[in-house]
């Protein structure tokens, strides 16, 4: 009787190309923005903001490199059958929280020095240790004695989720704000009102497009005088954007999810798939702001990081319901709760960023939110941190215990 031929791990497969494509274009992005920093150092210097930038971009390329290289390694070592460690991993939460504690002494070292941050490579280095520790600390608490992913699969769900679910809501973000820009013009262009500011900018942006900064800003305020643009903003912010990003940020689960899988496995990948959302945005944002404001922004977004975990995982405990017991009512509700809280989140964080610059506003009743704005968004942090740490409860609760022990065996035990 001949043997079965062993089938291979089609997900494995996929991993691996996305881990090599993720790796390559990390690689060659970042040796892309160096090659311009060389020719354009030869022809004319650039100026030490500038190319500190670019410098910045290059190590944020070489580092999201180094994210695809575990997952690389280990879907090529699970597609030649060589031996990987398939238990599950132990809870790590003390770890997290030794982690979390000790990264507070970095966080002051820099606002103390923030010269520090002055090297483009220690820029980067430190805001991807202040953004993912966190962002791990915030994971360990929601999976905390939950079943976990496997290394393999972490490491998949983070390089499906970077390499491949942020291109397509970034993508589909600029489709939506470039369609929006265009009827937008097209709107303006027939108000009588507006017309001679759309003149100024195309007059400005045609004779001297090196001062368009300023032209545009005082421009903008004029544009901002009037309500309905105010609201198309804030509509594209705590709306728009929470709509696609809260759709797409669990796609992964929607290619690898199968259908033994458990409720508690698919919060806890949700969970994972969120936190590397979270990273990636929020590095990018942190990484590129000054010393002056990067303290602040990056306490800000330890807030949007455990938003983005949260909901994300909620979204993926609802899928797996819906999928294995087909309790779609629970992910409709859950979708609109995550939106929600999504859009509440971002109201609330632009008017607490726009602060004193709430003056171009027509209606200064906007002011009253900035105000009270950042006391807000402290008591949603609070509320989404007891919402993980009551799902990882609520979840634990619906796990199956140890066997009972027969008397038989209690006997024994005694003796």
């Amino acid at each position: 009787m001949s043997d079965q031929p062993v089938k291979t791990h089609l997900p494995s497969i996929a991993q691996l190309i996305i881990s090599i494509i993720g790796l390559a274009i990390s690689l060659f992005s970042a040796l892309a923005f160096l090659l311009i920093i060389k020719l354009a150092g030869t022809i004319q210097p650039l100026g030490g903001q500038s190319d500190q930038s670019i410098y910045v971009i290059v190590w944020l390329g070489v580092f999201l490199s180094l994210v695809a290289v575990p997952s690389l390694v280990l879907s090529i070592r699970r597609l030649a059958r060589l031996p990987i460690a398939t238990s599950q991993p132990r809870s790590t939460l003390i770890s997290a929280s030794i982690a979390f504690l000790a990264i507070l002494p970095l966080g002051y070292l820099t606002y103390t020095f923030p010269n520090l941050l002055s090297n483009p490579f220690l820029k980067v280095l430190i805001s991807f240790i202040m953004v993912a520790v966190p962002l791990w600390w915030f994971i360990e608490l929601g999976q905390h004695q939950l079943p976990k992913s496997s290394r393999q699969r972490f490491w998949g769900l983070v390089n499906f989720q970077i390499f491949a679910g942020m291109p397509l809501v970034f993508l589909v973000e600029i489709v939506l704000f470039l369609t929006a820009m265009i009827l937008g013009s097209v709107w303006l262009a027939n108000k009588n009102e507006f017309a001679p500011i759309l003149m100024t900018l195309q007059t400005q942006l045609m004779v001297d497009p090196a001062n368009m900064s300023t032209a545009v800003i005082e421009q903008f305020g004029l544009l901002l005088q009037n309500p309905g643009i105010l609201a198309a903003i804030f509509f594209s912010l705590a709306v728009v954007t929470p709509v696609v990003e809260e759709f797409f940020k669990p796609l992964a689960l929607w290619f690898f999810i199968k259908r033994e899988w458990s409720e508690a496995e698919g919060f806890s990948a949700g969970l994972v798939c969120g936190a590397a959302f979270a990273l990636i945005e929020s590095v990018s944002a942190v990484a590129s702001l000054s010393q002056e404001k990067w303290t602040v922004l990056l306490i800000a977004r330890v807030g949007t990081g455990l938003l983005h975990t949260l909901t994300t995982g909620l979204t993926g405990w609802a899928l797996v319901s819906a999928w294995k017991n087909g309790n779609y009512k629970r992910l409709v509700g859950t979708y609109l709760a995550s939106m929600s809280l999504h859009g509440t989140w971002n109201f609330f964080a632009l008017m607490s960023g726009l602060g004193t610059n709430l003056d171009f506003f027509a209606d200064y009743s906007l002011t009253t939110f900035s105000n009270f704005a950042p006391w807000v968004l402290g008591v949603l942090f609070a509320v989404m941190l007891a919402i993980l740490y009551i799902m990882n409860q609520k979840i634990r609760s619906t796990l199956p215990g140890p066997p009972p022990i027969l008397p038989l065996q209690q006997e024994t035990t005694g003796n």
